[in-house]
């Protein structure tokens, strides 16, 4: 239980073994977890999968996926954020087909899901936007943890927002805080907004994760 909890909140992912190139998944095993899209609780918040280094935890950038079965085939548009965009679809999980996804060459990755902010997002933010996420953020972990995970995980304090590889900057608060994006990312703590509070980003975001305080003792 120890090393489940600290996986979800250091990562809030799950990582199973692949290699680079060409990796060939179950649908029927990723459905586990795209299934809690459509619970209750977490309107704003999904669950999205990526290829990962295991070596930096950088998101690999995905070449071109598809699914196939027997003579059926569909191939996906990968978004910006990379994030492979399986439909959600109970009939396909019954019909089982194979999700191929291609990285470059050369690199290691693994899949993984992350929890994420589902909902269209601007370069504008208030701080009761990012306020009501977070209660969703943590219905959503503890779904995917299980029933006893929320003994064990800390509540989700604040958020980290994804930027484009070409975007710097800062984030600017109307009360006066900025946030230097370094590696693309921000982390915005969100018990120093006020739910008034406006945040203007440089760039449209491409995705917005949970941020989770780190355990000391681990």
């Amino acid at each position: 239980m120890k090393k489940l909890t600290s996986a979800l909140v250091l990562a809030a992912c799950m990582s199973l073994p692949a290699h680079a190139d060409t990796m060939r998944f179950s649908y029927s095993k990723l459905f586990t977890q795209l299934k809690h899209n459509v619970e209750e609780g977490h309107p704003d918040i999904g669950v999205a999968y990526f290829m990962v280094s295991p070596d930096t935890g950088e998101v690999c950038p995905i070449s071109r996926a598809w699914m196939r079965k027997k003579e059926h085939y569909e191939a996906f548009d990968i978004p910006p954020s990379q994030a492979l965009p399986l439909p959600l679809d109970n009939q396909l999980r019954k019909v089982n087909p194979d999700v191929f996804v291609e990285t470059p060459a050369g690199m290691t990755c693994d899949i993984s899901f992350q929890v994420l902010v589902n909902t269209p997002v601007d370069q504008q933010l208030t701080g009761e936007q990012i306020q009501g996420w977070l209660p969703q953020m943590d219905a959503m972990m503890n779904n995917l943890g299980g029933m006893f995970a929320s003994w064990f995980m800390p509540k989700t304090q604040g958020v980290v927002v994804h930027f484009g590889p070409d975007v710097s900057g800062n984030v600017v608060s109307t009360t006066g805080q900025s946030y230097v994006i370094e590696n693309r990312k921000v982390t915005i703590d969100a018990s120093a907004l006020l739910p008034e509070s406006r945040l203007t980003l440089p760039a449209t975001p491409i995705k917005i994760s949970p941020w989770l305080p780190k355990d000391p003792s681990s």
